[in-house]
């Protein structure tokens, strides 16, 4: 039995919906052992639904092997074989990527729910609520 290929997938994974979960599914189809690096730093983005909270779905989720808090494009890649993006790498990612000797694997943008699309849609509703 050979080594175990281990994955790394940062997320925010705020108000989780099914681009989230699809994300999740077909970054584990290619690995043995996923973690996820659960984004905490406001500075770079604010979330609505706290880290802990985010982090207990995710855990909940069987495709998920692992759950790592992390702070700032920092990643902690030791060990890891492939980092998976969904919509694409930032470049200080890639950065750390080539640095760590690691595979970047894009999963492609899965159309449908998006949580600007869903912090949008609650905005708008509590506007026209204001206004009535």
């Amino acid at each position: 039995m050979g080594r175990k290929i281990i994955g790394y997938l940062p997320a925010s994974a705020d108000l989780f919906h099914i681009g989230h979960l699809k994300a999740v599914r077909k970054a584990r189809k290619r690995c043995d052992y996923l973690i996820i690096g659960l984004l905490d730093f406001p500075k770079y983005k604010k979330t609505i639904i706290p880290y802990k909270e985010r982090k207990e779905i995710l855990e909940a989720l069987p495709e998920v092997d692992e759950v790592v808090r992390q702070k700032s494009f920092k990643m902690n890649l030791f060990g890891v074989d492939k980092v998976f993006s969904g919509d694409g790498f930032e470049e200080e990612e890639l950065k750390q990527i080539k640095k760590y000797g690691c595979k970047a694997v894009k999963l492609g943008y899965f159309k449908g729910q998006s949580t600007s699309k869903i912090k949008k849609l609650c905005s708008s509703l509590t506007l026209q609520q204001g206004k009535a």
